[in-house]
């Protein structure tokens, strides 16, 4: 079995911003992330996976742009952990308390015994009980609000906020470093209970944009409302999205990802 890791960015220059950058972070920067999923096949080549994704997410470019800018694809070798990690569900129990969980593997922390088994957790709170019989809990430390002059020229950053419970998802924005806003909504206590939340960074966004910034906060407020459906995304508003690259790319993907399931579908009523 072959596996592939997908990642597309959405690459814009921003010069203002070059000065607060490490010359070889600037160099190496790729985009602003916009989606990123897994492919595995019997030999599937990387012609293959590039036939996928023109299908899927209607990304032509495979290389970041030399010159101006654009929505390309990176495709890069993967394997079977972090295919399953990703794209594979779970439907097991605790491993601390028995509560049922069910879901995607990387939405439930696990740890791997000694005899290569891995065991999921409803919360970090049940697999810290079972950490510290093992290792010693230590507090991490305090960082300062920072801006991106500070920052390594990091604008802002897209967030989002998973409830295991509920099944609902959150997408934020945030120019500080992400923890302060996770803080700030624990504290609320609107999204849920900590036990039951997952936080994770989506992308960085290296454009000096507050509007930027928010066309790619709708941009993943839309994708997950067509990944998971309104009633799971727990956003109020839906920001409007202005920037016409981003809509139509928007667009080609949803098209590429009807017209891939059409295609697993059809496969599937062949066998």
């Amino acid at each position: 079995m072959k596996y592939w890791w997908i990642r597309i960015f959405d690459y814009k220059t921003d010069e203002e911003l070059k000065e607060y950058t490490d010359i070889d972070v600037w160099e190496a920067r790729r985009g602003t992330l916009l989606d990123e999923y897994y492919l595995c096949g019997e030999d599937m080549t990387r012609e293959d996976a590039k036939k996928a994704v023109r299908e899927r997410s209607g990304v032509e470019r495979f290389a970041k742009p030399r010159k101006g800018c654009g929505v390309y694809a990176l495709i890069m070798d993967s394997n079977a952990f972090f295919y399953e990690r990703f794209m594979v569900d779970v439907d097991t129990i605790c491993f601390n308390c028995h509560k049922p969980i069910k879901g995607k593997a990387k939405d439930f922390p696990s740890i791997t015994a000694d005899n290569g088994v891995k065991y999921h957790f409803c919360s970090y709170d049940c697999r810290m009980v079972v950490q510290r019989k093992i290792n010693p809990y230590s507090e991490g430390e305090f960082q300062e609000r920072e801006g991106y002059e500070n920052n390594g020229g990091v604008y802002g950053y897209i967030y989002h906020i998973y409830n295991r419970s509920t099944n609902m998802h959150y997408i934020g924005q945030t120019v500080y470093m992400p923890f302060f806003r996770w803080q700030e909504h624990v504290k609320s206590g609107l999204k849920g209970d900590i036990t039951d939340l997952i936080f994770e960074t989506i992308t960085e966004v290296r454009v000096k944009s507050q509007e930027y910034l928010n066309n790619i906060e709708a941009w993943w407020i839309q994708k997950y409302i067509h990944d998971y459906g309104r009633e799971n995304v727990m956003n109020i508003t839906t920001p409007k999205i202005t920037m016409e690259d981003l809509i139509k790319e928007f667009d080609m993907q949803v098209i590429g990802q009807m017209r891939f399931a059409e295609h697993e579908q059809r496969d599937f009523a062949r066998t």
